[in-house]
């Protein structure tokens, strides 16, 4: 731990007060009963009032995947965005024959994500309590929608305070944008050159970004898929297959 921490980072070299956590897969996650594509769509249209069942949503998933493979329809790879998840979201209602894509119809389907089931990790809380026991703060930075801080705030917000939850939707700035980090760190009072650390599922939006758009002294990536032993990691960015490896990775930063 401490050699894949020190091999070359320099993280060690500097202090680290506060500690940043992406949300989505990295601290939570959503599941449905088979926890399928259609059927987390499906659930998301029902609540959005978009009459469409989970067949007719599959079907117009697997039309859009073929047409993407058949070089017909371009990709949307990026979904980070509102704008660039609405665009999704209109490729599936050409597919449905849905002629309503007004924005306030979109608004209101990507909203109905945070109402899916959300569940934390079994290490998500344990390591929020020990850093927070040990002086870190603590604040969340996500690409989410508004309706996503309730969420948050019931299943952790007795370990991160409310104000240190800092959402996309709700400042109109999403990852990996520079200022969204910024923002982020003047909430918590802390310079981002000096003391901050984002964990993140997404090597690229979240650590890579935090670093070099942000201005983060450093970005942890969670890879809890280890999926990512042999791949070249940029300076300054270390990863972890559990969130339970950080405090002791911080720890070794301050010794």
């Amino acid at each position: 731990m401490i050699d894949i921490f020190d091999n070359g980072s320099g993280l060690a070299q500097r202090p680290i007060e506060a500690v940043f956590f992406d949300w989505d897969y990295t601290l939570a996650y959503t599941r449905t009963e088979n926890n399928t594509a259609g059927e987390r769509l499906a659930l998301m249209f029902e609540l959005a009032g978009l009459p469409y069942t989970q067949s007719e949503i599959e079907t117009a998933l697997q039309r859009y995947h073929e047409d993407v493979a058949a070089g017909i329809m371009p990709a949307i790879v990026q979904q980070q965005k509102r704008r660039e998840i609405a665009r999704f979201y209109g490729r599936l209602f050409d597919y449905l024959g849905e002629k309503d894509k007004s924005w306030p119809t979109m608004e209101r389907l990507y909203g109905t994500y945070a109402q899916l089931p959300t569940y934390l990790y079994e290490d998500s809380r344990p390591t929020l309590s020990l850093l927070g026991q040990q002086g870190y703060k603590l604040g969340i930075l996500s690409n989410h929608s508004a309706s996503a801080r309730p969420v948050m705030e019931r299943l952790v917000g007795d370990l991160v305070p409310s104000r240190n939850i800092v959402i996309s939707e709700e400042i109109g700035v999403h990852k990996p944008a520079k200022t969204i980090f910024r923002r982020g760190a003047a909430r918590l009072g802390t310079r981002p050159s000096h003391c901050i650390i984002l964990v993140g599922d997404n090597l690229e939006v979240d650590a890579v970004g935090s670093v070099a758009l942000g201005g983060f002294c450093g970005g942890i990536w969670l890879d809890r898929s280890d999926s990512g032993a042999d791949k070249p990691l940029p300076e300054g960015i270390v990863r972890i297959t559990l969130l339970s490896q950080l405090p002791p990775l911080l720890a070794a930063c301050r010794s």
